[in-house]
């Protein structure tokens, strides 16, 4: 039985894996729902702008992130596709609970944080001036931080801040590699967050999907003015 209350965030893929899209509570709901006067169970609605369009009845699994900390995943169907709706059947006597976390999508950014400490070998150091820093990418799971003056090491549990819309987010989050660029130079820190709890996890769903929908719309106004410049070049 579907436990439509106790849902904080939802992830919607291909029957693939591949990533459709993100939402939070404040974004789907489970409205009643008839065809032909006959009601019809567990219909999702996904509100947002920019979606792309996929056709009806296509199948796709539901990932739901429950308050009791467990993943559910549902097979359902794709009932509606609009550019700011997506509704979807969930066949809820098909869910499965998901022992190991699956790999977090992850979306770029240019997130200002600030690092107010660092644990290294025990011995936590606060700093009296914050490091200033820009988070590139950005998932539930982790981080991927811009090279920072001083550097850190493998292993260095970071005190990170930052913004989620007017909400300050604090994160810890332990450093598991040290990325080089092609050309050898440094280029950043890849990082997992060691203290997420639902409510965290809600946040950062929450900023996942704001990004992913400005991107997504930035991608439009892009494609938009392409169409023009095309038209205008096929005018001449």
């Amino acid at each position: 039985m579907l436990d439509k209350s106790g849902i904080e965030s939802v992830r919607i893929t291909a029957m693939d894996g591949t990533l459709l899209l993100e939402a939070d509570k404040e974004h789907f709901s489970f409205p009643k729902m008839f065809v032909n006067n006959m009601p019809v169970n567990n219909i999702i609605m996904i509100k947002g702008k920019g979606f792309p369009e996929y056709d009806a009845d296509s199948g796709v699994y539901l990932i739901a992130n429950m308050k009791s900390g467990d993943r559910i995943r549902y097979i359902g169907r794709i009932k509606m596709s609009l550019e700011n709706q997506l509704n979807i059947q969930i066949r809820d006597e098909y869910g499965t609970v998901m022992e190991e976390r699956r790999r977090y999508f992850k979306v770029k950014s240019e997130l200002k944080c600030i690092i107010s400490g660092c644990e290294r070998d025990g011995t936590l150091y606060e700093y009296d001036v914050p490091i200033r820093a820009v988070i590139k990418n950005v998932s539930i799971g982790g981080v991927f931080i811009e090279g920072t003056d001083p550097p850190f090491r493998k292993d260095d549990i970071l005190l990170l801040n930052f913004k989620v819309g007017n909400e300050l987010v604090g994160a810890v989050v332990k450093v598991l590699r040290l990325q080089l660029r092609a050309d050898g130079s440094f280029e950043g820190y890849g990082c997992e967050f060691t203290n997420v709890d639902k409510k965290m996890e809600g946040q950062l769903a929450k900023l996942v999907y704001d990004i992913q929908l400005q991107q997504r719309q930035e991608q439009l106004e892009r494609d938009f003015q392409r169409q023009e410049a095309q038209k205008r070049i096929k005018g001449h």
